[in-house]
């Protein structure tokens, strides 16, 4: 190995690779697994010489192998056939002592994980200036192109090594986000966001950003299609709930700037834009609440009972569905709800599980006799016997004498 070829470059994350000078290699063949995921290890843990107990431990802990020591000789062999294309005498990349086996210490091995948590630790330094973390952080971020050594993701050795790398990851991310969004540097926002998304889909920094730089780039209806995207994903496929930050840039998205006009027929199009739907209005969880105040203030004005009602899904256990029957189940609970109350009700998502309600009603029992109304127009659209809905509801201000007060619970079950 000449001086050019004197380093040996080993790619980790997104992917795994090993070249010198010219020469490279990358895990494509899904047939030959072991001796791949053999091989990381050995260069993971190249700063020592590894026993063959530890190895046969290791790979065959579970396997039936009467043998552990002739399959470790023979997967050893496999991975030397694997290093060939290098074009390296083999037994020099991995040395074989009387009881150990080791990667080599004789060349350099410079890895891409080495150098992305060194430039994650260099983002600590304040004495850094914004221009040179910026640079630090963009560096960094580049180098990582997705989760450490994918195809052996489920190793019980890989799993905290790619969490510990994940986490540097997605502080780094966070870090980067801020840095431009002091800039107002909304296109590379985006691009940041779009190439972390990619990776990590549950990565809510980056549709809050990503969603924020498409409205600042006046890109309102993709930054609420992006929204509306994300809290269906946040709901329906990871049964998360977005963030209360996440809920309230709606608020800001949804704004629609005009310029001065006198003419209040226009303004008024403009106000009465998307309200031709029936049945209830379903807002936003920013938007809820601010009707709640608002109601609020106009009971304490006019001592009108209104009922905050809230409508809850879940197993006989009561706990959280499969995310597959949860998301049915509370579209079926939307549409029950947005048919069976009136047009100038509200209701929004609150939850997974849940739904809010504002009720105008007199008496905690008409709002109980509606909230029934709901749970049996659901129970026709959408029965399961393993299903549960809790409801329970309260007023919102002093209410006329008579009538109670206090929240009170129930359930329904399904079926």
């Amino acid at each position: 190995m000449n001086n050019q070829e004197s380093i040996i470059y080993v790619n980790m994350l997104g992917g795994f690779s090993i070249s010198i000078g010219d020469k490279v290699i990358i895990d494509q063949n899904n047939q030959a697994k072991k001796p791949w995921s053999l091989l990381e290890y050995l260069i993971i843990f190249r700063d020592r010489d590894i026993p063959v107990e530890e190895l046969m431990d290791l790979f065959w802990k579970d396997d039936a192998s009467n043998n552990p020591a002739g399959a470790l000789k023979t997967l050893m062999f496999r991975v030397r056939k694997l290093l060939e294309p290098l074009g390296y005498p083999t037994h020099e990349l991995v040395v074989q002592n009387r009881k150990t086996y080791g990667w080599t210490k004789e060349f350099t091995t410079v890895c891409d994980t080495d150098r992305f948590e060194e430039l994650c630790l260099r983002t600590e330094n304040g004495a850094l200036s914004e221009d040179a973390l910026l640079s630090v952080c963009q560096e960094a971020f580049d180098l990582y192109k997705g989760t450490f050594l994918p195809k052996s993701e489920w190793e019980s050795w890989v799993i905290p090594i790619h969490t510990h790398y994940h986490s540097l990851y997605r502080k780094l991310v966070h870090k980067t986000l801020i840095l431009l969004d002091k800039r107002t540097d909304f296109p590379s926002i985006i691009d940041v966001c779009q190439r972390a998304i990619a990776i990590d889909p549950y990565l809510e920094d980056a549709h809050y950003y990503l969603t924020y730089a498409l409205f600042q780039s006046g890109n309102q209806m993709k930054a609420m299609e992006h929204y509306q995207r994300v809290t269906d994903m946040f709901y329906n496929e990871f049964s998360i709930t977005p963030s209360a930050q996440f809920k309230e840039l709606y608020k800001v998205i949804s704004d629609k700037k005009h310029g001065i006009t006198m003419d209040l027929g226009t303004i008024q199009e403009a106000l009465l834009e998307g309200n031709s739907d029936s049945g209830a209005f379903f807002c936003e969880p920013s938007v809820f609440k601010d009707i709640y105040q608002l109601e609020t203030r106009g009971s304490e004005r006019t001592g009108d009972s209104v009922f905050l009602c809230l409508l809850t899904i879940s197993n006989l256990k009561g706990e959280l569905l499969k995310p597959a029957v949860q998301a049915r189940a509370m579209d079926e609970l939307g549409e029950s709800i947005r048919s069976s109350l009136r047009r100038g009700d509200v209701y929004t998502r609150y939850s997974v599980s849940q739904y809010l309600m504002l009720l105008p009603t007199a008496t905690y029992e008409n709002g109980e006799m509606v909230l029934k109304r709901i749970v049996q127009t659901f129970k026709k659209e959408y029965s399961r016997k393993d299903l549960s809905i809790t409801y329970s509801l309260q007023s919102i201000a002093p209410v006329p004498t008579g009538s109670k007060a206090k929240a009170k619970e129930a359930s329904d079950v399904t079926g």
